[in-house]
């Protein structure tokens, strides 16, 4: 991961935003992370909002909890499904 400071982005912003699509760039103030830069080039928009989803994530963690299910039974039931 690429790190600039606040200035040294300012200087260059548009070099650093066609690198931020090739990796992630920290950005930081009197030596301190404030800020991430992210290229969004290759990124589906509903991917990008699933990732920073506060809802999506605690949807994912409570199906985590939840006890699973076996390949084999799964593709048996949908073998049944699909005789009816």
């Amino acid at each position: 991961m690429k790190q600039l400071s606040l200035e040294q982005l300012s200087e260059q912003l548009q070099d650093h935003v066609r690198s931020a699509q090739q990796e992630q760039i920290l950005i930081t103030q009197n030596g301190k992370p404030i800020a991430l830069l992210l290229g969004l080039g290759n990124f589906d928009p509903e991917q990008w909002n699933l990732q920073f989803s506060v809802e999506f994530w605690e949807m994912i963690g409570d199906r985590r909890q939840r006890p699973t299910v076996p390949l084999s039974v799964v593709e048996a039931q949908l073998e049944e499904l699909e005789t009816d």
